[in-house]
C-alpha cells in the first residue's frame, strides 16, 4: 500500500489513539520543519514503528515534490 494512503488511514482510524497523535506530531514536524522527539516512535507497536520509519524515509526522498503538500493536508484534516 502507498505509504501516504496507509498514513491517511491510520490518522483517520481513531482520533484518541496515542499512536495517531504520535504520527500527527511526526508529520507536523516533518512538514513544518518543527521538532519531534524520536524517542516517541519507540512507544509505537512494531507495525506502527515500521510505518513511522517509512514515513521518514519517503519524506526524505520526496520532500521537494507534491508529497509534502499532501502530508500537510493530512495533518490539517486530522486536526479538524
Amino acid at each position: 500500500m502507498n505509504i501516504l494512503k496507509e498514513l491517511e488511514n491510520r490518522l483517520k482510524k481513531d482520533s484518541n489513539d496515542p499512536a495517531g497523535k504520535i504520527f500527527h506530531r511526526l508529520v507536523g514536524a516533518l512538514c513544518c520543519d518543527g521538532e519531534f522527539k524520536l524517542t516517541e516512535i519507540y512507544e509505537l507497536n512494531y507495525d506502527d514503528f515500521e510505518l513511522s520509519l517509512e514515513i521518514i524515509k519517503h519524506w526524505r526522498l520526496d520532500r521537494y515534490t507534491k508529497t509534502k503538500e499532501r502530508l500537510q493536508k493530512l495533518v490539517s484534516v486530522s486536526t479538524n
